[in-house]
């Protein structure tokens, strides 16, 4: 059981909050006046979105509390000048974006299968009284993952389509 509460607060430290300012809940913190907006690549060098920069100012603030901030994992290339709604979630600024939210929940999913099934094992064991075959940990964590990631494909192209018409 502390395996799996030990997911969960891990999920809960990173990502829930990042998650949640991705799917755009909660009132805005502050408005991004654009700069600029370009690409950023991860580290093997394919696209992992646009980030823009700009002047962030807190919501019922003024111009002179503004500050500069990047905005990650933008919805688009903005023009100067444009003002973005976000929420702030670790001292990182986010749009509203289907993108970073999917992200975000593939990757508390991940944790919360490998807690999960590693949890299960070990209960199994202790009501069976004897360890189950560690071929079934692999499969079990194998398919939990095969999962994860299927459904999160899925979760990303019905976000796209509805990006689309919308």
């Amino acid at each position: 059981m502390a395996l799996l509460a030990g997911a969960a607060a891990l999920t809960w430290t990173l990502a829930a909050e990042r998650m949640s300012a991705a799917l755009g809940l909660g009132p805005p913190d502050g408005v991004v006046v654009v700069e600029d907006c370009y690409e950023v690549s991860d580290s093997e060098g394919y696209n992992d979105g646009i980030d823009c920069k700009g002047r962030f100012t807190p919501a019922g603030g003024g111009a002179d509390q503004a500050r500069p901030i990047v905005v990650q994992d933008t919805s688009g290339k903005h023009r100067a000048g444009t003002r973005l709604p976000v929420r702030l979630a670790k001292g990182v600024a986010h749009e509203p974006s289907a993108s970073p939210a999917i992200k975000y929940g593939i990757a508390a999913a991940m944790i919360l299968v490998l807690g999960t099934v590693s949890a299960g094992w070990l209960l199994t064991t202790a009501w069976r009284g004897h360890a189950p075959e560690g071929s079934i940990l692999l499969t079990s964590a194998g398919v939990g993952l095969m999962a994860v990631t299927v459904l999160g494909i899925a979760a990303g192209l019905l976000a796209g389509i509805v990006a689309l018409f919308l």
